[in-house]
């Protein structure tokens, strides 16, 4: 007997709670209805339009569905849907155009209103209708205009070679060797007569410090292919930094060397992007000048003989 008691009650409550959320969903509905009026008979009276075509159309069903939602998730706790939009865009639509105007018909101002409504009353299914199904129909429908030029271009060659002896003029784009010499490279380097060391303790031999110096090179992006070939781009783009290492170690070669030294210890070499949309490469070579002897010397006499 208490269960069926309990179960009486919670059908009771159940049913009381589903009352008063419809009361509560007709109220929201009918104020903002209400609000969507009053802003339509001002946009009437004030006669605010542009080209003769009056903003309330727009702007009373915008406002009752803000309304309707802004009260909803104060009262509610949830949105509703813009209901009160529908609504107000019924009226208007059969107030200005058929009332008043039966002439107008089906044009660009209720198109733009019907827009206006489902967006407010439905955001995310409209906006995958315009931003997933309408670029995808969009870009379909360009694919079967290339794919209908190219067969139109096809048949075009047919018919000059068939008829006029025209062979079709064909250019193929030789690949580039994007080969970079290590052979040649180590040569150059090599060739400087100069100590290159990523440590700061050269083993054996004694250094004059002879401060920080740097050089920089600034290396363009490889070409970008139509049609892409990933491949031929890497090649070039190693190549390019390649190269680019090999002149930044030469020009801070010649920094050390024009103050009297011949190797650089502590040597780091950076790669960076630079410029607007990194359309440049940045290659940075840092570190300690010195001069190098296999004999103990201290720098009063490295300033006297400059050696």
């Amino acid at each position: 007997m208490a269960l069926q008691l309990n179960v009486n009650r919670m059908k009771l409550e159940t049913k009381h709670e589903k009352r008063k959320y419809i009361q509560e969903v007709i109220f929201c509905i009918s104020l903002a209805t209400l609000t969507g009026l009053v802003v339509y008979q001002a946009f009437l009276y004030f006669n605010i339009a542009i080209f003769g075509w009056n903003l309330g159309l727009i702007f009373a069903p915008l406002t009752a569905g803000y309304v309707e939602t802004y009260i909803a998730n104060k009262l509610i706790g949830e949105d509703i849907g813009a209901i009160s939009a529908f609504i107000l865009f019924a009226y208007t639509t059969f107030y200005s155009f058929i009332l008043k105007n039966p002439t107008l018909g089906f044009n660009l101002i209720t198109i733009g209103s019907i827009a206006v409504i489902l967006q407010a009353a439905f955001p995310t299914l409209i906006n995958y209708l315009i931003f997933t199904v309408g670029a995808g129909v969009v870009l379909y429908f360009l694919g079967i205009c290339k794919k209908i030029n190219g067969f139109v271009s096809g048949q075009i060659k047919k018919f000059r070679c068939k008829y006029f002896h025209k062979e079709p003029t064909i250019t193929e784009e030789v690949e580039k060797d994007y080969h970079f010499d290590e052979v040649k490279s180590n040569e150059l380097i090599n060739s400087l007569d100069f100590y290159f060391l990523t440590s700061t303790d050269p083993v054996k031999k004694r250094i004059v410090n002879l401060g920080q110096f740097h050089a920089t090179v600034i290396v363009e992006k490889a070409t970008i292919r139509t049609p892409p070939r990933p491949k031929e781009f890497e090649d070039e783009t190693l190549y390019n930094l390649k190269m680019g290492k090999d002149e930044c170690l030469v020009k801070i070669a010649n920094k050390v060397k024009g103050a009297g030294g011949n190797g650089i210890i502590d040597l780091d070499i950076q790669y960076s992007l630079i410029g607007i949309g990194g359309d440049s490469y940045q290659v940075s070579a840092f570190g300690m000048g010195m001069y190098l002897s296999p004999k103990v010397i201290n720098s009063n006499e490295f300033i006297k003989t400059g050696k």
